[in-house]
């Protein structure tokens, strides 16, 4: 049993039910973690313990009532300074857990989806005769009630089908092709190339904000060249797009592809099992495929001191590793966690295509 005004705030996050904060929810949190990647699709898990004393009401158990947490609630996940919080997710209650064991207290889950869990929740077959990617993700913003804020992305992309799939499968993998990305922001769609993302900047310093890191740089899965090829059946004839890599991300040093003819001499990676039928198209998916490799090249797994503004598709500046790893990067995936034990930490991945001088 737990008394809520007795816990240490630990930057303890605050939550919002239906938009407004409940000192009562707030108080009672035990643990929290939200879960952030490419491809959207944030997700909220919020434990606390199931019978609890707020106040000085009697013990009972928690929530029963469903004035407040209820499956179909929407919640909102707010962080940082007391004076200034920032939202770190917003979303709708998908599901609810109790949790009983003989040797710990029992315990009540909150699971939450963003907004995008509605384009995931039905599969669909489609033919889209004459393609924009940002028509489409126009269209899923507007189907969820968002506001679309879309980059670039208008060159038609001919037919496609959208084939037993729902509709968040479906723009995601037709963004993979165009070395694109989409995130729920509040209640903005942002979708727009990679090369295009900043979510803001940050400066991350070992032993100080920055608490954990591993770092590796890896050859195994790098390239000097990556090709593709498709076959026109109007036409009759086959196709074929190739490239080199033209939008390696933030950062500054040596790339993969520049040490592989140093080390393990040169590779081809060849793609022909997609359904390409122009070259145009060739060209574009073995683009998208080699910048996607060559950013992987130095990857950061880390943990630092609880921080709102780290989001998949912030410029992380991390230093005090060693001149061959300090660098700028970009992160993909992002994990808020609290507990009345740690606090409040980040667990972020990010990645550079660049490996430092020594």
């Amino acid at each position: 049993m737990t008394d809520a005004t007795s816990q240490p705030e630990h930057h303890r996050p605050t939550v919002r039910i239906f938009g407004k904060a409940d000192a009562r929810v707030t108080g009672l949190v035990s643990s929290m973690r939200v879960e952030e990647a490419e491809g959207g699709l944030c997700s909220l898990e919020l434990r606390f313990e199931a019978v609890a004393r707020y106040a000085d009401t009697v013990a009972e158990q928690v929530f029963e009532d469903e004035q407040l947490l209820r499956l179909g609630a929407s919640i909102g996940i707010y962080t940082g300074p007391e004076s200034a919080p920032q939202e770190i997710f917003r979303g709708v209650i998908t599901g609810i857990e109790a949790v009983f064991s003989h040797d710990s207290a029992p315990e009540f889950v909150v699971l939450a989806e963003d907004a995008l869990q509605k384009a995931r929740l039905a599969r669909r077959t489609h033919v889209h005769s004459d393609l924009k990617l940002a028509e489409l993700a126009e269209k899923l913003a507007r189907d969820l009630g968002l506001t679309p804020i879309i980059t670039g992305l208008r060159e038609s992309l001919g037919l496609q089908v959208q084939w037993n799939e729902s509709d968040l499968a479906f723009v995601r993998r037709l963004l993979a092709t165009r070395d694109a990305d989409l995130q729920v922001t509040g209640d903005e769609l942002h979708v727009s190339a990679r090369s295009a993302v900043r979510r803001g900047t940050l400066e991350l310093t070992l032993y100080s904000e920055l608490r954990r890191v591993r770092v590796t740089a890896d050859l195994a899965h790098q390239a000097t060249q990556v090709t593709c090829t498709g076959w026109n059946a109007i036409q009759g004839a086959a196709v074929s797009g190739q490239s080199a890599g033209s939008r390696p991300g933030p950062g500054a040093g040596r790339t993969g592809a520049e040490l592989l003819p140093q080390t393990l001499g040169p590779r081809t990676e060849h793609l022909g099992s997609l359904p390409v039928s122009t070259s145009d198209e060739a060209t574009a998916i073995a683009r998208a495929a080699f910048d996607a490799r060559a950013r992987r090249f130095v990857r950061v797994d880390a943990t630092a001191e609880g921080t709102p503004a780290l989001r998949v598709g912030t410029h992380v500046r991390l230093s005090g590793m060693s001149a061959r790893f300090d660098n700028t990067y970009y992160v993909v995936r992002a994990s808020h966690r609290y507990d009345t034990l740690h606090g409040y930490e980040t667990d972020f991945e990010a990645e550079c295509a660049f490996l430092g001088e020594p």
